[in-house]
C-alpha cells in the first residue's frame, strides 16, 4: 500500500509539468499568413472606379491583421497598383510596409510562367519592382520574397534553374505556400451573390470557414506524413472581399488550432524549407505535395476534400 501511495504521490507532483509540457508542445504550432494579389483582387477588370472598394477591403484585412498581432507578407500585382489609378494604388500598398507588415513581388501582370520565355520571366519580375520596391525602401526594409503566379515555378527543368538562378541574382527568396483553401472560387461565387442580393452568401461564409478548417487540418497531416513533424505552415489568402469580410473568423481558426503567427521569414527558417526545390510540374501545388515528391514519401492527395459542388457551379460566369 505504502508503494503505490508513493508512486501516486509521484504522479501528482509531476503531473502539473507533464500537463504544462503537453500543453507547450500543442501551442508549438506557427503559421505565417500570406496574403496575394496586392492591392485588389478583384473578381473582375480593375479601373479607378474601384479605388474606394479597394481602401475599404484593405482596411478590414489590415485591422484585422493587427488586432491578432499576424505578421503578414503581402504580393503585390504592379499591373493592379497601374489599373487602380497609381496614386491610389501606391496609398494602400504603403499601409502594408509598416510594422510587421511587408511586401513582396507577385510579378508584372500575373502571368502564367510556363508560357513565357526566360527573358519575358525576367522582364516581368523587374517590373514587378516598380511601386513596391521604392515603399519597402521608404519604410526601411528590404524586400526579399518573390511568389510565382498560380505558383508555377518552371515546367522544364532549365526554366526551373534559370528563373531560379535569376531571382538569387536580385536578391530575392522563393515565398512557399502549405495550405491552400481555394479561395478565389469562393469569391467568385461570394461576390455574385452579394451582387444579387443573394440570402446564400451567408451560408457561403460559413461553408469557407469550415473548409478552410478541413484544409487546416488536412496539409498538417500531409506535412508530418513527409517529415514526420509538423513544420510551420504558409497560408496562402488573396486580397479579396470575402477574405475582408471574414479575416477575423479565419484568423480565430488558426488561434483554436493552437497557431502562433509568425513572419514568413520565420516560417521559412525551418529545415523543411531548406529541402533543395527540384519539382518540376506544369501544376502549382502547395509545398507538402512538392516535399513529398522530392523526399520519395507516396502520398494520397484524393482525400484533400474539393470545394463543395454548389459553390464551384456558382464561382462559375453565367
Amino acid at each position: 500500500m505504502l508503494g503505490m501511495k508513493s508512486h501516486k504521490l509521484v504522479w501528482v507532483s509531476i503531473l502539473p509539468s507533464l500537463l504544462w509540457s503537453l500543453g507547450a508542445l500543442a501551442q508549438d504550432r506557427r503559421v505565417a499568413v500570406t496574403i496575394d494579389d496586392l492591392p485588389y483582387a478583384s473578381a473582375h477588370a480593375l479601373s479607378p472606379q474601384d479605388a474606394a472598394e479597394a481602401e475599404e477591403i484593405n482596411r478590414k484585412l489590415l485591422s484585422a491583421l493587427r488586432h491578432h498581432h499576424v505578421p503578414v507578407t503581402g504580393f503585390v500585382i504592379e499591373k493592379s497598383v497601374e489599373d487602380l489609378g497609381i496614386a491610389a494604388g501606391k496609398e494602400i500598398l504603403k499601409k502594408w510596409t509598416s510594422g510587421e507588415f511587408d511586401l513582396g513581388n507577385h510579378t508584372y501582370s500575373h502571368p502564367d510562367v510556363n508560357q513565357l520565355s526566360l527573358a519575358q520571366i525576367e522582364d516581368e519580375i523587374i517590373r514587378g519592382e516598380t511601386s513596391f520596391v521604392p515603399l519597402m525602401k521608404q519604410a526601411g526594409k528590404k524586400p526579399e520574397f518573390f511568389r510565382f503566379p498560380m505558383n508555377h515555378t518552371g515546367d522544364t527543368k532549365e526554366k526551373h534553374e534559370q528563373v531560379a538562378a535569376f531571382l538569387s541574382q536580385r536578391g530575392y527568396r522563393l515565398a512557399t505556400c502549405t495550405i491552400d483553401n481555394s479561395d478565389y472560387l469562393f469569391n467568385s461565387a461570394y461576390v455574385r451573390m452579394l451582387a444579387k442580393h443573394d440570402s446564400s452568401a451567408r451560408k457561403l461564409r460559413v461553408e469557407y470557414l469550415s473548409y478552410t478548417s478541413a484544409e487546416i487540418d488536412y496539409y498538417a497531416d500531409l506535412n508530418k506524413q513527409v517529415f514526420g513533424y509538423d513544420p510551420p505552415s504558409v497560408m496562402l489568402l488573396h486580397d479579396n472581399r470575402l477574405n475582408a469580410d471574414v479575416i477575423d473568423q479565419l484568423l480565430r481558426l488558426f488561434e483554436k488550432k493552437r497557431y502562433k503567427f509568425v513572419s514568413l521569414d520565420r516560417a521559412q527558417s525551418d529545415p523543411a524549407y531548406q529541402v533543395p526545390d527540384t519539382y518540376i510540374s506544369k501544376y502549382g501545388p502547395m509545398w507538402g505535395y512538392r516535399w513529398a515528391a522530392e523526399r520519395g514519401v507516396k502520398v494520397n492527395g484524393k482525400l484533400e476534400a474539393e470545394p463543395p459542388e454548389w459553390i464551384l457551379q456558382n464561382s462559375q460566369e453565367p
